[in-house]
């Protein structure tokens, strides 16, 4: 069996700790972290790589709280300045795609005996619904579309070259992909490019907001993190 120097809470692990670990979590759901089912098998190293998956999501988990609702709430206040109404989000141009997500958002408000106020109704929206926005469908049919028009204003600190909604949009699912799969506690410690997405995520969060952007980089563990890798025993 494996034993581990670094990270510290790597060398704790003991062949007991391993296997009641490996039993809680069952091992279908290690199987990405090597676990397999011969009696060789290295459970510590096994649990090792998961605890490695484990502490990396949790050092994006301020990037991607920050992100998710900087982009929610600039939008929201852009959107219900330009239009009118803070309730924009019942206008003739929202597509029925994004118009079912609001239904299912106001249901969930009912069922938990909230009100459908717009503030509630944007924090109930989901990420998706927000990367959605961006999709070609938002740009240019009638003229109430938002895109390009309210590029500058949601993103005010981007560069020129990063004011198309393409470009937005495209770097919006990537970070979407990477939240997803930190929520639904899937692997993301594999990701070989992940430090360079972190930092793409960084630049996007700047663009919205310098000011969170700076706030988080006094809280943000990730490149510590991510540098702490598993050093043999």
């Amino acid at each position: 069996m494996a034993r581990f120097n670094s990270p510290e809470w790597a060398s704790r692990i003991d062949v007991q700790v391993a296997s009641g670990v490996i039993d809680a979590i069952s091992r279908p759901r290690l199987t990405t972290f090597g676990m397999e089912p011969s009696p060789d098998c290295d459970l510590i190293a096994v649990v090792a790589r998961h605890g490695r998956n484990v502490a990396v999501c949790e050092a994006f988990y301020p990037l991607l709280h920050f992100l998710e609702i900087v982009v929610r709430n600039r939008i929201h206040d852009v959107f219900s300045a330009h239009f009118g109404t803070t309730e924009w989000y019942r206008l003739a141009w929202i597509h029925p795609k994004e118009t079912a997500l609001i239904d299912k958002a106001e249901r969930e408000l009912r069922e938990h005996r909230k009100e459908s106020t717009p503030d509630n109704i944007v924090a109930a929206l989901t990420f998706g619904f927000w990367c959605s926005l961006f999709n070609t469908r938002y740009e240019p049919r009638d003229g109430n579309e938002p895109w390009p028009t309210l590029i500058r204003r949601v993103l005010p600190r981007a560069p020129r070259y990063a004011r198309t909604r393409n470009g937005i949009q495209g770097r919006l699912e990537k970070a979407r992909k990477i939240r997803n799969r930190v929520f639904h506690h899937e692997p993301i410690s594999h990701i070989r490019d992940l430090p360079a997405q972190h930092a793409e995520m960084v630049e996007l969060l700047g663009w919205f907001s310098p000011e969170v952007k700076e706030h988080l980089s006094h809280l943000c563990r990730f490149d510590q993190v991510w540098n702490d890798r598993l050093v043999s025993a």
